[in-house]
Order: C-alpha cells, then sequence, then structure tokens
C-alpha cells in the first residue's frame, strides 16, 4: 500500500533495530523520513540505504533541550511534520537489589521523559498536519518479566501516556498508535539471548512493516493499543 502523498517522518532509534525497519518500511511507502539516533554514522548509512529523501539528526534525546532543536531543524527542512516514531529505547536489565538511581533515572529518561519532551515539542506541528504518533511500547508493559523493574515501568508508563495523548490529540486530529511487541531479534539482545533463541523472535522489518500498514491505514478509524507476539516463545525449545 502507498501512502496517499509524502509523509514527513521523524523517527527515533533510527540507526538501528526497530527505528531502521520503520524508516526503511515508511520510506518504501514515499514518506520523506528524518532520522535521530546518536550515532551518526549509522543513521548516515540508514539515509543512504532508504528509498526516499531522508535528513539526519544526530541527537541524545535524554538531553535538555535536544526535542525543540529536532522540530525546529525538521520544520525548517520540509515545513511539517506528519508523524512521530518513537522507537529509541534502553533495554538494561536489572532485579530489584541491583536497581540504582543512575540506572533507574537513565531509563526513565530514554524510555519515557524523551518521549513526552520531543512529543511535546512537536504537538502543535503535529496538530497542523492531522499528524500521528506511533509510540514503541514493549510486552513489558503488560506482562512481568524478573530482571524489568525499570524497563517494565517505563514502558507502563509510556502504554498510560499513549492514552493520555490519544485522548488529549482526538480533538486536534492527531491519532496516536501504541505498539507493545514482545521478542524482536535486534541488537537489544546482544550477550542476553543465544541465537537459536534469537532466530525464533520476530524480524525487525516486519514489525516496521506493520508499523508503515498502520500509520497508513483510514484515519476514521482509530487504533487501540496492539500487543505482537512471536507465534512461539522463543524461549521454550520446540519438541523434536
Amino acid at each position: 500500500m502507498t501512502l496517499q502523498h509524502p509523509l514527513v517522518a521523524v523517527v527515533t532509534g533510527a540507526g538501528s533495530g526497530i527505528g531502521l525497519a520503520c524508516a526503511g518500511a515508511l520510506a518504501t511507502r514515499g514518506a520523506h523520513c528524518v532520522l535521530v539516533g546518536r550515532r551518526q554514522d549509522r543513521l548516515e548509512a540508514a539515509a543512504a540505504a532508504l528509498d526516499s529523501p531522508a535528513a539526519v539528526l544526530p541527537a541524545d534525546l535524554a538531553e535538555p533541550n535536544e526535542a525543540g532543536r529536532i522540530v525546529a531543524e525538521t520544520l525548517a527542512a520540509y515545513g511539517r511534520i506528519d508523524v512521530i516514531v518513537h522507537s529509541a529505547g534502553v533495554f538494561e536489565k536489572a532485579h530489584v537489589p541491583e536497581v540504582t538511581e543512575d540506572h533507574w533515572q537513565r531509563v526513565m529518561d530514554v524510555n519515557l521523559g524523551a518521549v513526552m519532551a520531543l512529543t511535546g515539542a512537536a504537538w502543535e506541528p503535529l496538530a497542523a498536519s492531522s499528524g500521528q504518533i506511533v509510540l514503541i511500547s514493549s510486552v513489558a508493559a503488560v506482562q512481568a518479566f524478573e530482571g524489568n523493574a525499570a524497563y517494565a515501568a517505563s514502558k507502563g508508563g509510556l502504554n498510560a501516556l499513549g492514552e493520555v495523548l490519544r485522548l488529549e490529540g482526538r480533538d486536534r486530529g492527531i491519532r496516536v498508535i501504541t505498539l507493545s511487541p514482545a521478542q524482536i531479534d535486534t541488537a537489544l539482545w546482544d550477550d542476553k539471548a543465544p541465537d537459536r533463541v534469537r532466530a525464533r523472535m520476530m524480524p525487525a522489518t516486519g514489525v516496521g512493516e506493520l508499523v508503515a500498514d498502520l500509520v497508513g491505514t483510514d484515519r476514521r478509524i482509530d487504533i487501540a493499543p496492539v500487543v505482537i507476539r512471536p507465534v512461539r516463545d522463543p524461549w521454550v525449545e520446540p519438541e523434536p
């Protein structure tokens, strides 16, 4: 499916993983992407591989004033913002006694605080274009896993934030889509899962295609929070 007109899509965490997959799928449908991430080299490589024009904006979203800069530079380059895909995130496991103040704050700053900052900065431009916000949450928001105290709290907060954004954005013409995936094979699992388990996880490209399809659906359709999982639990060994 091709989008009706070229959209301007800001994608965070766009240098790898889910963010890169979302940018790729949106670009294939004609969107002009603004790729946001911490590593310029990865962003430039991603931009060069896309099927439509893209801009590169290196940024640490946890830093003050970065959200405003991203919005200002996007508007200067394209004059509008139609979509924001919030894909940047950190996945740092620690059991409760191991959760330090620094660990907790870093996870909250990136997974939740940065989303609010960028959304707030882009709220009026999104309203002007009847835009869309895509929140890449996690199944950890609705299912408990050991060692996930900070991560689960941040993603649960993200889901709750998404519901407030849906409510407040509705009358402004802003649609909010919250996607809570289970295990996706990305670099987040480096040193956390063996290859045989990762092979049974969902591919990032498939998730990117789903995001692009959801963004492209008829705007008269409201999309409730979506949970997606691998067909089978990748941690459970298949029967011989």
